[in-house]
C-alpha cells in the first residue's frame, strides 16, 4: 500500500512538472512573439494590447505595466472568484511579465526589418496562436483577460466566449482611438488567426466531437440538442462499474465548430455531468 501511495505521488508530481514544463514553453512563445511582433507594429490583442498602448501614450515599459496591472488583477480574483479559480492565473501574473521583460533582449538579434508588414502580423499571429494553445491545454493562463473574461461570466451570466469577444472588442476600440483604423485591421486579422490555431491546439482538427453525456438532467440536456442546436442524439443503457445501477448516456455527434457551446451549454443545465468528448474524422448516414 505503502509503495502504491509513493508511485501516486511521483506520478502526481510528474504532471505536475510536465504541465508546468509546457506552460514555460508556451509563455515564452506568446512573450516572444509579442515583443518581436506585436509591441513594434503597435498591435492590440488581449489585456497585452492595454500595455502596448500604455508604452504609447506614457512610456511605460510593457512587462512593468502587465505586472502591477496583473497583481491587482489577482486581487479581484480572489475576491470575486476565489482561490480555485484563481490559482493557476497566479502563476501567470508573476511569471509572464517576467518572459516579456527576459525575451525582450533577444529582439535585437533576431532582424525582421526586410519583412513585409502584413506577413510580420500573419507570422506573429500564428506563433501567438500556438503559443497560447500551449498554455490553455495544460489549464494554465497568462493572467489578464482571462480574469476579466471569468469576472463578467459570473456577474453577467455570460458564456466566456461573449466575454472574450467583448473585451477584446474595447481594447481593440481604445487601440483605434490612439493608433488609428490600421491597427483596428491588423489586430483583428491576428485576433481571427491565433484563436484558429488555439481551438486546433485545444479541440484537434477533426471535422466532428462525439459527445457521450451522463447527466441527471437527461430531460433538459436532451432538449437542448436536439431543440436548440438541432442535433439527433442517441440513448445508449450502462451499468455503473461500482455500484451496478443502470443509467442512461446522451450521445451525439457535433461539428468541431460548435465544441464550446455544446460543452458550455450541457454544463449550465448541469454542472455535474460527466462528459466525454472524443474526435470524429468522418460520419457515414444520417441516423
Amino acid at each position: 500500500m505503502l509503495f502504491k501511495k509513493k508511485n501516486i505521488i511521483i506520478n502526481k508530481k510528474k504532471n505536475w512538472l510536465f504541465d508546468f514544463s509546457i506552460y514555460l514553453l508556451g509563455a515564452t512563445i506568446y512573450a516572444l512573439a509579442f515583443n518581436l511582433f506585436l509591441l513594434p507594429n503597435n498591435i492590440v490583442v488581449g489585456f497585452t494590447g492595454l500595455s502596448v498602448i500604455a508604452n504609447n501614450l506614457w512610456g511605460i515599459k510593457p512587462s512593468t505595466f502587465l505586472l502591477i496591472s496583473y497583481v491587482i488583477l489577482t486581487i479581484l480574483s480572489f475576491i470575486c472568484l476565489g482561490f480555485h479559480s484563481t490559482k493557476k492565473s497566479i502563476i501567470g501574473a508573476f511569471i509572464y511579465p517576467f518572459l516579456v521583460e527576459g525575451t525582450s533582449f533577444l529582439v535585437p538579434y533576431i532582424n525582421v526589418d526586410n519583412v513585409e508588414k502584413i506577413v510580420e502580423i500573419i507570422c506573429g499571429a500564428l506563433i501567438i496562436g500556438f503559443g497560447s494553445g500551449l498554455v490553455y491545454k495544460v489549464n494554465y493562463s497568462t493572467g489578464g483577460n482571462d480574469v476579466i473574461n471569468m469576472i463578467i461570466a459570473k456577474y453577467l451570466k455570460k458564456p466566456i466566449g461573449s466575454c472574450n469577444i467583448f473585451t477584446n472588442c474595447v481594447i481593440i476600440g481604445l487601440g483605434f482611438l490612439v493608433f488609428g483604423l490600421s491597427t483596428v485591421i491588423y489586430s483583428i486579422i491576428v485576433v481571427y488567426i491565433a484563436s484558429s490555431i488555439i481551438d486546433k491546439i485545444l479541440i484537434g482538427i477533426s471535422q466532428s466531437k462525439t459527445f457521450q453525456i451522463i447527466t441527471n438532467n437527461e430531460t433538459d440536456v436532451k432538449k437542448f440538442l436536439l431543440s436548440k442546436l438541432s442535433h439527433g442524439v442517441t440513448i445508449l443503457e450502462a451499468r455503473g462499474g461500482y455500484t451496478g445501477n443502470m443509467q442512461k448516456v446522451i450521445m451525439c455527434v457535433v461539428p468541431t465548430g460548435e465544441y464550446i457551446a455544446v460543452k458550455e451549454g450541457i454544463l449550465d443545465l448541469d454542472s455535474n455531468a460527466v462528459i466525454m468528448v472524443s474526435d470524429v474524422y468522418e460520419v457515414i448516414g444520417s441516423k
